[in-house]
């Protein structure tokens, strides 16, 4: 006990970590650190209970740090063997052609990497209370607390059920999050879906396991699943009096998410406001405008109300300038100058061409609407600006005057 006590004094006293594994190891020279100021404190006090007669009370002390150091040494040294395995496995075949993998190698290795270092912890957890000769107790106890009855009437629960409940919601979560993420990240690459689907798909998805998990965890809480679907009926005119707009916007949310006539990232007009559809959830959509807004919308507007979808069979937008013209101007060459302009900018699209037609005539003036169509509908605002200036640019270098 001495010598060890010696031994860490040392650690914490003399050795240091090169520069430039500082910063790749400091989380295990700090939990080091902290092993060696704990060990300061239990192996002298070994060493005294030794000096003055209690020898079990020693060896308890010193043998129990001295084993689970030991072990836990041990399980670190396992985890770095296999965390070098994980990192050759995601880096060949078949796991390094995945698409999933080559896009977040270092996000995966990380989080296997401190499941298994928690998974290693609590088995050092469970090792520990056996050099004390507490384990069986200590099981025991535990059982006892996790089987005790909390009774409320005619229903009783346990600890041990409201704790399966908890962890089995919180696994459908999980299990959700992680087959969205492979999904999203590799199988919808490959399938090339339509625009929308995946979206559906994940959000659909993402509800059954919810679902499916919500009963799993109700019958590992221990209640009676016929009884749940009894009260159901009982409850479910009730509950549809009285939750009929909740009830309307889940449901239109699902024709929403099934018949697509609005996806993710289109571009709509609904009650005045313009923006683009960030997100379709259960109750309602978001609707992000082109001055950072966000707009919370009932998923029964969009179904029930007239809603204007700029980009509902394809990504193109028309842009739209009106000139006046001065009489006396060659309508043809106004005509031909609009529509070269227009051509001219990286914005528009060469199909369809732009087009300019004659709108009005007046004593003094003409009216020219020109037409041009872009992919890039997020910033048709700003086209509109540049084809502007452009055009007013143009007829003025050819002395065209403006009415």
């Amino acid at each position: 006990m001495l010598g060890a006590s010696v031994f860490l004094v040392w650690v914490l006293r003399s050795w240091r970590l090169p520069a430039g594994a500082a910063e790749a190891h400091n989380r295990i020279w700090r939990t080091i650190r902290a092993i060696a100021k704990i060990g300061l404190i239990i192996l002298p006090a070994a060493f005294l209970a030794n000096i003055f007669g209690y020898v079990n009370l020693g060896n308890l002390f010193g043998i129990v740090f001295l084993r689970s150091v030991y072990i836990a040494a041990m399980l670190y040294t396992a985890i770095r063997i296999i965390e070098g395995l994980i990192t050759i496995a995601l880096q060949v075949r078949p796991l390094g052609s995945l698409r999933v993998i080559s896009l977040h190698r270092e996000m995966i290795q990380g989080r296997t990497c401190r499941v298994l270092e928690f998974l290693a912890f609590l088995f050092w957890l469970n090792i520990l209370p056996s050099f004390f000769g507490l384990l069986d107790t200590l099981i025991v106890s535990i059982g006892a607390a996790l089987n005790a009855n909390l009774a409320i009437g005619s229903f009783s629960i346990t600890l041990g059920s409201i704790l399966a409940f908890l962890i089995t919601v919180w696994a459908s979560f999980l299990v959700s999050k992680f087959l969205r993420f492979v999904l999203e990240e590799d199988v919808y690459h490959h399938l090339h879906l339509a625009a929308g689907i995946p979206y559906a798909i994940s959000t659909m998805l993402h509800y059954v396991i919810l679902l499916v998990g919500f009963f799993v965890a109700m019958g590992a809480l221990g209640i009676d699943l016929t009884k749940v679907t009894i009260l159901a009926g009982a409850f479910s005119v009730g509950i549809g009096f009285g939750l009929q707009n909740v009830i309307n916007n889940f449901v239109s949310g699902l024709i929403l998410l099934f018949e697509r006539p609005i996806k993710v990232s289109d571009v709509i007009e609904v009650g005045g406001n313009v923006g683009e559809v960030s997100r379709i959830g259960i109750r309602a959509s978001v609707i992000r405008t082109a001055d950072g807004s966000e707009v919370i919308v009932p998923n029964g507007s969009l179904i029930s109300s007239q809603v204007t979808n700029w980009t509902f069979s394809d990504r193109q937008r028309a842009v739209e300038v009106s000139v006046n013209v001065a009489g006396g101007a060659d309508p043809q060459r106004v005509v031909e100058l609009l529509k070269s302009t227009a051509a001219a900018h990286p914005g528009v699209t060469k199909e369809p061409s732009p087009q300019v037609y004659v709108t009005n005539f007046s004593a003094g003036a003409v009216t020219f609407q020109l037409r041009a169509w872009t992919n890039r509908h997020e910033d048709w605002a700003q086209l509109r600006s540049d084809l502007s200036v452009a055009v007013n640019e143009a007829l003025a270098r050819e002395k065209i005057a403006i009415a």
